[in-house]
């Protein structure tokens, strides 16, 4: 028991130390000022500090004893004090507090750290008494209270100091609830439940002290090893929001805290929530749905775009809304690999009509790289597509927002086989915005071009420049490819293996996946291209996905997973399994078992976070 007050007011003490050198410190800036006898002092106090900090009670006592005698100052007394009972000199310790009792604002502090070395001493009825009487006779002033609180706290009680602030906040004279001080008790005392309740009180209480309440909970989460606390704020918050559904507060809570947790299902129901109930917040559900839309989070997207579109033709975010909900089930429709013809001619349809609605604009021209990506490589359109990307290139756009067209107009004559024209156009956006992410794009896009027809030589040259991208996603695709190239050039010097699998990946991009399939066939049957296997496997997974095969495909991304564990496709394989498992062979449990299984063996992949967020949802699916 002792030992472990004793660690908790060190620490305190400690941060105390930090705090001190630092005010100390601005206070006798500009050093050149100071004359001998204060630089003297400077000095000391440092290197007193660097002994605490350093746990040299001994060495840190002798320089705060001197300190104290000089200054008569209440924080060097503390220090000394401290050092004292780390040294178990308890009378010494006695003698001191009584001798510094008399100072007017630390009369209760002294009560206090006189008690505390009763306890030690083994004295704890006299002890409990002057804690008692300490309680009883609080005085009615805010300053005092935190001191007296915080003295407790000093002495690994928090329990007093809750006590101290429950007394305090019924004072009509203090007229303060002490709701943030009190969460801070209850952080010590290891009571995290309470120490959430109090930060939303004071949240409620004083409003402008939200940032403070939410960077309290951000540090609580990051304690959070078993999702035990943040199971617990979820209850809280919800049950918070629940019981008040008039109070705002208690909603946004809910929204920050989901959003935190990468749980925008829940952010966006509350969002729509508080705008049903208010009516004008329409903005805030509009931001959750660009927010998801950017995190690859579609059919919570499409939840939000939808309720601003159903508040009609009329709304000020109507075009916003609807230009977002097509982009949200393009994007849909694109994560199913097995999606129907029928299904991109219908929204081919349907953003047509929008252009009618609403025109062909610096507003809506995102929606043509839509419908020319439909018509190109879903419709088998070509031309229709590229007649698109020429007439919005026709707008008064900024030069990023036509590279963008720009970009898609070289993928489409890629898709065509003009690979010469399409090579001209990447490099040609490159050029034009070297620095600019929409120029990484362009270099990866044409590297990857170079790799298609057998230059690798060309293609991991940029690559390799590449990696260092400042947007992650061209980062690792660029390490992908690169990894490639170089584990199967290493295998197969001649290259010929690799040529062929580079032919099937551009077969597979220009959607001929028949032609592709029958590559990688006889590939895999070739001795030399034995060390491909991995990748060889991946492919006709997803051709198998492709054509609705999903057993199939689940089958082949086992088999990569299995075989070669140390792939660095493994991890992806397991994630696209259980991605198939959740969405396609309607099998949660084995799917939450795949992702559980990327948890523990892929830690650091790059699926890891989505993995994680996926997992948390699945857990509750029962055999």
């Amino acid at each position: 028991m002792k030992k472990n007050s004793l660690h908790i007011g060190v620490l305190i003490a400690l941060f105390g130390v930090l705090f001190c050198s630092q005010l100390f410190a601005q206070n006798v800036r500009p050093q050149r000022q100071n004359n001998p006898q204060q630089q003297q002092r400077l000095n000391n106090e440092r290197l007193a500090n660097e002994f605490y900090r350093n746990q040299e009670w001994d060495k840190a006592a002798e320089i705060y004893q001197q300190l104290f005698r000089e200054t008569n100052a209440q924080h060097h007394f503390t220090f000394y004090l401290n050092c004292l009972l780390q040294l178990d000199e308890l009378d010494e310790a006695e003698k001191i507090i009584k001798q510094y009792s008399g100072t007017g604002s630390y009369r209760e502090q002294s009560d206090i750290d006189l008690a505390y070395i009763y306890q030690l001493k083994g004295n704890s009825k006299r002890a409990a008494r002057m804690f008692d009487k300490v309680l009883r006779d609080l005085p009615p002033d805010r300053n005092r209270i935190s001191m007296i609180a915080n003295a407790f706290l000093n002495r690994g009680m928090p329990d007093y100091a809750l006590q101290v602030y429950e007394s305090a906040a019924k004072m009509s004279q203090v007229d303060y609830p002490f709701y943030l001080e009190s969460a801070t008790a209850y952080q010590f005392a290891g009571q995290h439940d309470m120490m959430v309740e109090r930060l939303l009180d004071h949240a409620d209480y004083n409003i402008s002290h939200l940032n403070l309440v939410k960077t309290r909970l951000q540090n609580l989460m990051m304690m959070d090893v078993d999702n035990s606390i943040s199971d617990m704020l979820r209850e809280k918050m919800l049950l918070r929001a629940q019981a008040n559904p008039s109070n705002e507060l208690y909603a946004e809570m809910l929204i920050w805290f989901a959003l935190q947790q990468k749980e925008y299902d829940l952010a966006m129901i509350q969002a729509i929530a508080i705008d049903r109930r208010f009516g004008d917040k329409d903005q805030r559900v509009l931001e959750l749905a660009e927010i998801s839309l950017a995190n690859q989070q579609y059919e919570v997207a499409l939840n939000g775009y939808n309720h601003i579109v159903k508040k009609g033709t009329n709304g000020y975010f109507y075009p916003i809304g609807l230009r977002g909900l097509l982009t949200s089930r393009f994007q849909i429709a694109e994560q199913n690999p097995a999606t129907e013809k029928a299904t991109y001619q219908t929204l081919a349809n349907d953003i047509n009509a929008g252009f009618e609605q609403l025109g062909l604009n610096r507003q809506t021209y995102e929606l043509s790289t839509i419908l020319a990506s439909i018509y190109a490589f879903h419709l088998n359109r070509q031309a229709d597509a590229t007649q698109v990307i020429e007439r919005s290139m026709q707008l008064p756009l900024r030069e990023d927002e036509t590279a963008v067209l720009k970009m898609q107009l070289a993928d489409i004559l890629l898709l065509k086989n003009e690979v010469w024209e399409a090579t001209l156009l990447y490099s040609q956006i490159e050029k034009a915005h070297r620095n600019d992410p929409i120029g990484h794009e362009a270099r990866f896009r044409n590297a990857k071009l170079r790799y298609y027809i057998g230059e690798f030589g060309w293609a991991q040259t940029h690559l390799d420049v590449l990696k260092a991208a400042t947007s992650k996603l061209i980062a690792n695709d660029a390490l992908a490819l690169s990894l490639l190239i170089r584990d199967n050039l290493t295998e197969d010097t001649t290259g010929a293996s690799l040529r062929l699998f580079a032919q099937a990946d551009l077969l597979l991009y220009q959607r001929n996946a028949g032609k592709a399939l029958d590559l990688l066939d006889s590939l895999e049957k070739t001795v030399a291209a034995a060390g491909m296997l991995p990748y060889i496997l991946s492919r006709k997974a997803e051709i198998a996905a492709r054509q609705g095969q999903y057993h199939e495909a689940d089958s082949l991304y086992g088999q990569l997973a299995n075989r070669f564990p140390d792939s660095y496709l493994a991890d992806q394989a397991i994630y696209k399994s259980a991605l198939l498992n959740e969405a396609q062979l309607n099998n949660p449990l084995k799917a939450r078992e795949l992702f559980g299984q990327l948890l523990d063996n892929y830690p650091a992949s790059l699926y890891t976070s989505e993995a994680r967020r996926k997992y948390r949802l699945l857990q509750n699916i029962e055999a």
